[in-house]
């Protein structure tokens, strides 16, 4: 999987071969509860509806290996919002990318990303429509219950680059 990863200017990519450094919390996915990102319960992605942690204990069992990835993007200060906003929309894009590439090679994986699935412009779970792409939607780290700070904290990575910069955190399980 790593060679997916090649020219694409991460900041970071940390191999995991024990997936037991993975942690998933109840605390981590109560923090979606207090919907600072707007979409708690508005996607199919995210909770309450991506599925519950049990399910990503055991899906995450059920893979050998992983690598966790991170981009630091820079942005004009701690409150460009909007840079911010941008800059995760096109991490998110980037790890689409990489899903339909690994897809199209046939790879047994899964990946994670940062924030909510944004394949479509309003989610089918607004319409009362099921999803339109179940096989290519992604949950974040944080909607499955993953610790991503111990988890940065675990494989030595960079969790915050600097008061120019944000940083997102990617996962993929192979």
């Amino acid at each position: 999987m790593k060679g997916y990863f090649e020219n694409k200017n991460f900041t970071e990519i940390a191999e995991l071969a024990d997936l037991s450094q993975i942690k998933i919390t109840k605390e981590v996915r109560d923090r979606c509860a207090d919907n600072y990102c707007g979409f708690y319960g508005k996607n199919y992605m995210c909770p309450p509806n991506v599925g519950d942690l049990d399910h990503y204990r055991q899906l995450i069992r059920s893979y050998q290996k992983g690598l966790v990835f991170s981009k630091a993007y820079p942005i004009k200060n701690r409150y460009d919002y909007q840079t911010m906003v941008e800059a995760g929309l096109a991490f998110r894009e980037e790890i689409q990318q990489l899903n339909r590439q690994a897809k199209a090679d046939q790879k047994n994986c899964l990946f994670f990303s940062a924030g909510t699935c944004g394949i479509c412009e309003t989610c089918a779970i607004l319409t009362d429509e099921v999803c339109r792409f179940p096989e290519d939607a992604i949950p974040s780290l944080e909607a499955a219950g993953i610790d991503v700070v111990q988890l940065a904290r675990d494989l030595e990575m960079k969790y915050n680059n600097g008061a120019d910069k944000v940083t997102y955190f990617g996962l993929v399980l192979y």
